[in-house]
Order: structure tokens, then C-alpha cells, then sequence
């Protein structure tokens, strides 16, 4: 179990020994293990086909590197991370130690990437913004369809997939003259199923809302950030509960942009103002604040922390759109956090 603890960051260790969160002496329930930017992050092979293409000059030496950062999503040893700047999708394959991008030529082709989900199969859904509809490929990049059409939506922004059940939800952000502030579902056949939400202030109603993310046991979960709070629906659509409140205290939000969920619905929001990310139990007590702002580029140093996103081994990755990078966190397990404290004890 995690307790309430202020966790902000530290400067790395002299002798390159693990970075835990929170500090000592507290007990570590973190630990930092990597920092992606580009192809060179994981040691990675060329992709032989982009490569060729680069040669003749059809590529921009930056596609290779992220640039503007937006949103990821990871299972199964990929990482796809949106890049609203290179109109593509990148996509770490940590298994075959591999970089490409999809989504930037061809059927399927993306104008403006925003929000995005990979589910079970490594299916990947992307949001853009600038056509208007969620666009589906298969983990290399093949164009399988869209979901949703430019009418259905006023500023579309983030997607979720419920794997029981096939559904697609659908983020529509709406804008400071429009309604819309909603989530629109969709059966896995594309067809309207429902719509979750209006635009208010009440239990159930959102203020231009960020991001979206379905648990396990197919629960809605919505930053609904002008509103300052976390909300939670069931799979009908009916408001369960909310929770969080504007403010400048651990806990509270003042610009939350990312949201994720992971397997122990442990609730993960990073904030732009605070330039971290908290952790959450259920029912919205603190349960650890990770990061901190400033000058410096190390692990856990934020300018404009963006998506976050958890997987099925405890990962916790989370985008700086600033400094152009992926941080990669794990949360440690009983048997880890016994050996560190016996080998922080001291001795008799």
C-alpha cells in the first residue's frame, strides 16, 4: 500500500545508485528507470524502410525524435507517444528495440495527433483533432478505420477503449461558446451508443474536460479540469462519484492535464502548474506527489508535464512536452522495498 507523502524530486546520486520517491528516509515506493527522446533511448535498431525514405529526402531530419509530445499509452513493451508538432505517432517497441512512426503518410494519414490508447492487442487509437475522428491502426502502423465523424464532435481531445466490452469513448472537450463537454461512446462497430456528460458544474457535468480513461472493471474515469476534479461513471453512464478541488496544496489542482489508471485503480494526474504528477487511491486521498519544477533536466525535473500512463507491470510513463522527453517510473514491489530497508538499517 502507498502512504501520503511528499515525494519531490532529488538530485541524482554522485555513485549513479537507484532514484527512489519519496526521499529517504522515507520508504521508497518508486523508482526512476529510464528517459526516452529518441531513437537512441532503448539503443535502438534503424527501421530500414524510414531510413531509405530519409535518404532520398521525403523525411525531416527530426522525425526521429520527438518534438511536441502530447499524449502516450503503453502495453506489451510499446510505448505510442502522440507529437502534435510532426503530425505522427511514435512508437517504441521496447521488445524488438525498435522506433517508427505511424500515421504520417498514407490512408490514415494524421493532421493534428492529440490523445491516444493502445489496447490488448496492441491495437492503436489516435484522436485528431484537426479531421475530427479517432483513427485505428494495428501495432505497425496499418490503417484499420476511423471512429466518429467531424459532425459528432465540437474540439475533439482524448480516447479510451473498455477491452470487455469493445467500446470506444470518445472525448469531446468543447469550447468556451459550446456545450459539448461530454464523452461520446461508440459500440466496437463504430455505431453512437450513448453520451456521458453536459456542460455544468454539477456531479456528472464536465468544464472542458482533458482526458479519459477506462479501468478494468470498465468504470469512466474523466479529469474534468475546469471543474478542478476527477469523475467516475459506470459502464450505463451514471455518475458513481467525483472528486478534487482547486487549490495550491498537495492534493488539490490548479492545471491538471493528464490522466491515467492503473491495475490497483490507483489514479495518476499530472499538473502543469505544480509541474508533477500525484497519485490517488479511489477515493481521492493523496497518496504520493512525484516531481518538481525547475531548470535542471533530470528524473523527476518538469516544465510542462503532459499525458501520463501506466501499464500491466507497474509502469508509470509520463511526457514533458517542453523538454521533449519520456520519463519511465516503476512502482516497486513488497519483496524490492523489504531488501532497501534492510539495507538502509542501520547497524547494531
Amino acid at each position: 500500500m502507498f502512504f501520503l507523502l511528499n515525494a519531490c524530486s532529488t538530485l541524482p546520486p554522485k555513485d549513479n545508485s537507484p532514484l527512489y520517491w519519496p526521499k529517504p528516509p522515507a520508504e521508497p515506493r518508486l523508482v526512476y528507470e529510464l528517459t526516452l527522446r529518441n531513437q537512441n533511448s532503448l539503443n535502438l535498431k534503424e527501421n530500414e524502410d524510414v531510413l531509405r525514405e530519409f535518404a532520398v529526402g521525403s523525411l525531416t531530419s527530426d522525425i526521429r525524435a520527438l518534438l511536441k509530445p502530447y499524449d502516450i499509452a503503453a502495453h506489451g513493451g510499446l510505448i505510442v507517444v502522440s507529437d502534435s508538432l510532426q503530425s505522427t505517432v511514435h512508437v517504441f517497441d521496447v521488445q524488438r528495440k525498435k522506433l517508427y512512426q505511424i500515421g504520417w503518410r498514407g490512408e490514415g494519414k494524421l493532421e493534428k495527433p492529440l490523445g491516444l490508447t493502445v489496447d490488448k492487442s496492441q491495437n492503436i487509437f489516435v484522436v485528431d483533432a484537426k479531421l475530427g475522428h479517432v483513427v485505428k491502426f494495428n501495432k505497425l502502423g496499418h490503417y484499420l478505420g476511423t471512429i466518429g465523424k467531424r459532425e459528432d464532435f465540437s474540439r475533439i481531445t482524448d480516447v479510451a477503449v473498455d477491452e470487455s466490452s469493445g467500446r470506444v469513448y470518445v472525448l469531446d472537450r468543447g469550447g468556451v461558446e459550446s456545450t459539448q463537454h461530454r464523452v461520446v461512446v461508440y459500440s466496437s462497430d463504430g455505431d453512437r451508443v450513448m453520451i456521458v456528460g453536459t456542460r455544468g458544474h454539477n456531479a456528472g457535468q464536465f468544464n472542458h474536460p482533458n482526458q479519459i480513461v477506462v479501468n478494468q472493471q470498465g468504470e469512466l474515469y474523466v479529469l474534468d479540469a475546469g471543474n478542478f476534479r476527477v469523475q467516475i461513471f459506470d459502464e450505463a453512464g451514471k455518475h458513481l462519484r467525483s472528486w478534487g478541488r482547486i487549490g495550491n496544496q498537495l492534493g488539490n489542482f490548479a492545471r491538471p492535464r493528464g490522466l491515467a489508471v492503473d491495475v490497483n485503480n490507483h489514479v495518476y494526474v499530472t499538473d502543469s502548474a505544480f509541474q508533477n504528477f500525484q497519485i490517488f487511491n479511489q477515493a481521492g486521498q493523496l497518496l504520493l506527489n512525484v516531481g518538481d519544477g525547475g531548470g535542471q533536466d533530470i528524473p523527476g525535473f518538469y516544465l510542462l508535464p503532459a499525458g501520463i500512463a501506466t501499464d500491466e507491470t507497474g509502469r508509470i510513463y509520463v511526457v514533458d512536452q517542453i523538454r521533449r522527453k519520456i520519463e519511465i517510473f516503476r512502482l516497486l514491489t513488497d519483496k524490492e522495498r523489504k531488501v532497501i530497508r534492510n539495507k538502509s538499517a542501520p547497524e547494531k
